[in-house]
């Protein structure tokens, strides 16, 4: 389906290049998993996969589809038959409704009136999109949005599917439900897929062939088990990548295995023992009160009767469906979001957004960065050195990766010098190496007093990092316990090491905390 032959391509003002001499091939009905650091060229290799929406920059090499040069292919052509979903959903939708926005590909195409009625109900059904499909595209949340944009490149039933980040913004019932949709129309369709993802949880053993990247060039290719021996080969850092069965397995087997079955059958036969990680319960001044909070859109309510507490120096995890009302949280208590009852705020607060471009009004990274800065320069200083933008401050913030995005609007957010810090899905486009910095930063700014409210369907950053998890449901926070207790009591919102470890003597929540013996 794709050749391409020594790619190497550089972004103007860029110091050094964002792909360096890629070649690979990408057979017809297959899936190929593109995976790797943050900033490492994924979205920019895919981005070249799709000639309209090519970076402009300094290029050589050559690309082409199904024998043609992909700079020849017709517009018509590639309208048709290559689909792209972007990282961020809301950049990709132009209509008010959703069954309009799945429409709108088909009217482009031209496709007669009765049929696009037709393939409309059609794929509102397949997608299982019945209960959202007359509702305003704005009032959805970011992994409805992300179901929405699949079911319209589906509608054009396209030859090619290429998707950047796609489970990012979806809750764990919602990404398995995208993944098995996804699985339907590569064996269904016989539709050729190419995935840049960091979350390789349930997605990396799908693959037929795996390509990681590391600044901008091929680390590691080839089937699932084949590349991650290659990465355990490179060491630690490498090792971080990998999902929590590769991990867990390679610590209790020694080689490779992505079943659970297997590794639960395993773990019921080896010794080991299991070394949680200290949790201690937060006794600092009450920093946050909400009580009897309401609120909702269109007629519909989606906080009821809500309370909680935040303490100072609190790291609080807010798990729950798309759609539940985490986002809505953080709006009603920042005073984004008009709503009834209590709250009382010791202190300021700031809140860091899931789209992090909307913090962003400058054309370098560093000038973004200074703008409306209440900490002093070293403080910046610091917080670019620990999250590692120091090479991308003369960059344009829009030419960051999804993950260097995220982490450029947190510092951004930092130098406000909030005492109560909301994040929404802080991890989005992070890979786990910089999930696992991001989360030791935040540790180390509830340590010097500051109070964090966080939502996130990330379940091993909330595992390995909050002093408590609860759940949102039906308007309400549920279940408000210590990691530990949450992740082990629960059956489906858990982690994948819960889950293969549950109803055992010793049962853990992260690899990590599993030694054989």
């Amino acid at each position: 389906m794709y050749q391409i032959k020594h790619l190497s391509f550089q972004y103007a003002m860029a110091e050094k290049e964002a792909l360096r001499d890629i070649s690979m091939e990408i057979e017809e009905g297959t899936l190929t998993l593109l995976t790797g650091p943050s900033g490492s060229g994924k979205s920019t290799l895919l981005r070249h996969l799709k000639k309209e929406l090519m970076p402009a920059g300094r290029r050589s090499g050559s690309i082409w589809y199904k024998g043609t040069d992909l700079k020849q292919l017709e517009p018509e052509r590639s309208a048709a038959e290559i689909g792209y979903l972007f990282q961020n959903p809301s950049h990709q939708m132009v209509m008010d409704t959703v069954w309009h926005e799945i429409a709108f590909g088909l009217e482009n195409l031209g496709t007669p009136y009765g049929q696009m009625k037709r393939t409309v109900a059609e794929i509102v059904n397949y997608c299982n999109l019945q209960r959202i499909y007359d509702r305003p595209v704005c009032d959805l949340s970011g992994g409805e949005k992300q179901l929405v944009n699949l079911a319209a490149l589906a509608a054009m039933h396209p030859k090619v599917l290429l998707l950047d980040e796609p489970a990012a913004w979806l809750d764990p019932a919602g990404k398995k439900s995208f993944l098995a949709m996804v699985e339907m129309l590569q064996k269904e369709f016989q539709m050729t897929i190419v995935m840049a993802s960091h979350d390789l949880e349930d997605i990396m053993e799908k693959a037929d062939q795996c390509i990681f990247l590391k600044d901008g060039q091929i680390l590691a290719e080839g089937t699932p088990v084949h590349a991650a021996e290659k990465l355990w080969e490179q060491g630690k850092d490498m090792e971080a990548f990998l999902p929590q069965t590769i991990r867990l397995s390679k610590r209790i087997k020694g080689t490779p295995d992505f079943s659970m079955a297997s590794l639960r059958r395993t773990m019921q036969k080896v010794p080991y023992e299991i070394i949680y990680r200290k949790e201690c319960k937060v006794s600092g001044d009450l920093v946050l009160k909400v009580r009897g909070m309401y609120a909702g859109c269109q007629e519909r309510e989606i906080l009821k009767n809500f309370s909680m507490d935040l303490r100072q120096g609190e790291f609080l995890a807010v798990l729950g469906a798309n759609g539940s009302g985490k986002t809505t949280l953080l709006k009603c208590i920042s005073g984004q979001m008009k709503r009834s009852g209590k709250v009382r705020m010791k202190g300021r607060c700031a809140v860091l957004p899931q789209e992090a471009e909307l913090l962003f009004a400058k054309d370098r990274l560093e000038d973004d960065l200074k703008e409306n800065m209440r900490e002093e320069p070293c403080q910046l200083e610091e917080y670019i050195d620990l999250f590692g933008l120091r090479e991308q401050l003369g960059r344009h913030p829009y030419d960051l990766s999804g993950g260097q995005q995220q982490m450029a609007a947190l510092i951004k957010v930092l130098m406000a010098d909030p005492d109560i810090l909301m994040l929404d899905e802080p991890t989005k486009g992070m890979d786990r190496f910089h999930k696992m910095k991001l989360g030791r930063i935040l540790k180390i700014l509830c340590s010097r007093g500051k109070s964090i409210l966080c939502v996130t369907h990330d379940m091993e950053f909330a595992a390995a990092f909050a002093d408590r998890v609860g759940m949102m449901f039906d308007g309400k926070l549920e279940g408000m316990e210590r990691p530990r207790d949450f992740f082990t009591g629960n059956y489906f919102y858990t982690t994948m090491v819960a889950k293969i470890t549950r109803d055992m003597p010793k049962p853990a929540v992260l690899p990590e905390e599993v030694r054989y013996l």
